[in-house]
């Protein structure tokens, strides 16, 4: 389920509705959850935040979200950008993994937000004009000290695949976390949490069966939700083992 979020800029964006703050399973995770929250309720004064003062002390106000797929980097941007809503903060978010569909002015301009949130910065890795034009919002964001700038990549600011010698220096400015990927346990409790925010009652046993006979990144287990929910209408049964086995095809 989505909603339309537009920016103050002419960029139109969906984002998921359930990727909340309040859907999020922080386990491993708590300190960058936490920090996050904190830029968000100080948001857009957040310099006089005390709790940011280690990120208004950055030569970069960047904090980038580091991991491979499916450990809810999307998850925490879209969740700020949901609260900033609320709170009518002017801010954007971009997902550079759609980058070919756009020419480098988007960058233009960005600096005058408060927040701005590059999801897959890695995606533009080794493409030497997006890699420049990334540089110079980076420097136009320096010169503002109001915008603060969360990203996410699947790379370190040193990896190689960054042609840009100088975008590698800035990127390395700002604070970097690590995610860590859910173990099982904290998958049945996201699977738990979204069932029961789509009214779904998911017994222990259908919860199992789902989990080990599924693609077992988030992203994957969290389609097959979805998936499962409109069946479950479709159907107008509960949720089974049974329906999960049909969904995936199994005698």
């Amino acid at each position: 389920m989505i909603d339309t979020f537009t920016s103050q800029l002419p960029l139109p964006v969906t984002l998921p509705t359930d990727e909340t703050f309040e859907s999020i399973i922080d386990k491993g995770n708590q300190e960058v959850v936490t920090l996050l929250k904190d830029v968000a309720t100080g948001m857009p004064q957040w310099r006089d935040e005390p709790r940011l003062v280690s990120l208004a002390s950055l030569h970069l106000p960047l904090v980038t979200l580091q991991g491979g797929s499916g450990v809810g980097k999307s998850h925490l941007l879209y969740a700020l950008c949901h609260q900033l809503a609320t709170q009518q903060v002017n801010h954007i978010y971009i997902n550079l993994n759609q980058h070919a569909q756009w020419s480098l002015d988007i960058f233009d301009g960005l600096e005058n937000l408060s927040l701005i949130c590059l999801d897959n910065i890695h995606a533009v890795a080794g493409i030497t004009a997006w890699e420049e034009a990334l540089f110079d919002l980076f420097n136009r964001v320096i010169e503002n000290p109001g915008a603060l700038v969360v990203g996410s990549s699947q790379l370190g600011p040193s990896h190689p695949k960054f042609v840009l010698p100088d975008l590698r220096s800035r990127l390395a400015w700002g604070v970097i976390y690590h995610l860590n990927t859910l173990d099982d346990d904290s998958r049945k409790d996201v699977l738990r949490l979204r069932a029961s925010q789509r009214g779904l009652k998911l017994s222990e046993q259908a919860l199992q069966f789902l989990l080990y006979h599924s693609d077992r990144d988030l992203r994957s287990l969290l389609g097959l939700l979805e998936r499962l929910d409109t069946r479950s209408l479709q159907e107008q049964k509960k949720l089974s083992v049974a329906m999960v086995k049909r969904e995936l095809g199994l005698p």
